[in-house]
């Protein structure tokens, strides 16, 4: 019988929590992401290759997916920590909240036409004094993270989408999981994926 694929568009926090579930899902499914990690992995702060960016971005790729004609077994979504980026000089946000539900309502009318199953997974956690205690660089607020996930699972909720709460979970382990403003420890994203590969086995 042949294994399902489960496809992962999400941001770098995907892409270093991806080698573990690969290999943690691997005697049932078959693990995709978007190509090009490597170029992903020279600057996690900017979406280029497997790291699928804003919700804009999001919703670009997989429109230019769908007219493909490229079709999920399984797809795991997120998007979030890019669109509250705060240029530090502006004051601005990249993505106003309106705008990423907006986004978020399409990226799930595409999802759905293009998928068996999705799941849609939480914004991870930011503590502001670790994040913005940098000199230069955008800024995240946990507020943010907090708003933009209730926004998210609101929608998720109304269209009876299930949602992987990996901010619940990664907020459960602690303060002290960073190993730089906003990325996690090679442990904690071990724990991510484990945390993940319990509903992709659950759904049989």
């Amino acid at each position: 019988m042949e294994k399902k694929r489960v496809f992962v568009l999400g941001d770098s926090i995907s892409i270093h929590y991806s080698p573990f579930l690969e290999k943690m899902i691997s005697s049932k499914f078959k693990y995709q992401q978007k190509d090009q990690v490597i170029d992903a992995l020279k600057d996690l702060d900017k979406p280029n290759g497997a790291n699928a960016g804003d919700s804009n971005m999001v919703l670009e790729y997989l429109r230019d997916e769908e007219k493909k004609g490229v079709y999920y077994d399984i797809l795991l979504v997120n998007c979030g920590l890019h669109d509250i980026r705060v240029d530090r000089n502006a004051n601005q946000i990249q993505t106003e909240k309106e705008r990423y539900e907006e986004n978020l309502k399409q990226i799930c009318e595409v999802t759905l036409k293009m998928s068996q199953r999705m799941f849609w997974i939480t914004t991870t956690p930011v503590i502001d004094i670790i994040h913005n205690r940098r000199s230069e660089g955008f800024l995240r607020y946990g507020k943010d993270v907090e708003l933009y996930n209730h926004l998210a699972e609101k929608i998720m909720d109304n269209l009876q989408i299930p949602i992987i709460d990996l901010f619940l979970f990664t907020s459960s382990l602690g303060n002290n999981i960073y190993y730089d403003h906003v990325h996690f420890t090679e442990e904690v994203r071990a724990l991510q994926a484990a945390f993940i590969s319990g509903y992709l086995f659950s759904i049989g």
